[in-house]
């Protein structure tokens, strides 16, 4: 286990220490191809020179993919969170009830959420890969709720291709931080509290949301994208990204620079999905 905030601002650390510039409220627009390869990013600030560009972008990444002439199948599941007030329970093991989840956290405070809380909105995207991800979220249907709502429509008036001379939808959307699902999430500490007696005195001291981005088979995509030589794919970690983290940015690092990876990459390519 580790907390997000601390780990990522760690991380971020470190990668400053070995020689990395990290801009911040910054949008990149799209690839900068010449000769039929990468020669950069473009950027709201200007073009930014680069043999070989990595495209880390999480729920956005198909947006940005397709604007390249890209297909990526990948769509996007709302997941819920809530964190309690400080408590003293004599448990920091982290628990799965079945169908709640809760981790200690460092502040004393405990993380938790329901299995089966997350929302799928169906979007124009739903339809244009219902083919490709019919078979998972029939597996899935016990976890994943469909919704029906102003998503389709936001999603249907967002631009699909863009000029990189004005600002994107990577502009007008800096941050994607939908409102959580509260009822979903106090049902889960109640169930918890059912359980474990000891959470009885826990009361919600935040909640928050976030869009998780998913493909077809749950495996993420982390590999060279062969049809624009220098642009290369980490996305669609299906709710696992924090977890592998680490291990995927060595992985992207061995395939940029055209090493040998320590591990067969080949069930993330790309082009499983051709």
């Amino acid at each position: 286990m580790a907390e997000p905030q601390l780990a990522t601002a760690a991380i971020a650390g470190l990668a400053r220490a070995a020689g990395c510039l990290i801009f911040e409220s910054c949008a990149v627009r799209g690839l900068d191809v010449a000769a039929g390869k990468v020669g950069g990013v473009v950027t709201e600030r200007g073009t930014v020179g680069a043999a070989a560009a990595v495209l880390a972008g999480g729920a956005w990444s198909r947006l940005f993919c397709g604007n390249s002439g890209v297909s990526f199948p990948q769509l996007k599941v709302h997941a819920s969170v809530l964190r309690t007030t400080p408590l003293d329970t004599g448990m920091d093991l982290a628990i799965n009830g079945g169908d709640f989840t809760c981790r200690k956290r460092a502040d004393g405070g405990y993380t938790v959420s329901q299995l089966g809380a997350s929302t799928a909105d169906l979007t124009p995207d739903s339809i244009r890969l219902m083919r490709q991800f019919l078979p998972a979220w029939m597996a899935e249907r016990k976890y994943l709720k469909l919704r029906v709502g102003r998503r389709f429509f936001e999603e249907l008036a967002m631009p699909r291709r863009f000029a990189l001379d004005a600002p994107t939808p990577f502009e007008q959307h800096r941050i994607l931080d939908p409102r959580p699902g509260m009822a979903a999430i106090s049902t889960a500490l109640e169930k918890l509290k059912a359980a474990f007696p000891a959470f009885a005195p826990a009361r919600v001291a935040a909640a928050w949301a976030g869009m998780i981005d998913v493909t077809p088979d749950a495996l993420p995509v982390m590999s060279a994208v062969e049809s624009v030589p220098g642009f290369f794919l980490a996305s669609g970690f299906s709710g696992h990204g924090f977890g592998i983290g680490p291990a995927a940015g060595e992985l992207m690092s061995e395939l940029v620079l055209g090493r040998t990876p320590a591990v067969d990459p080949a069930a993330f390519r790309l082009s499983r999905f051709a």
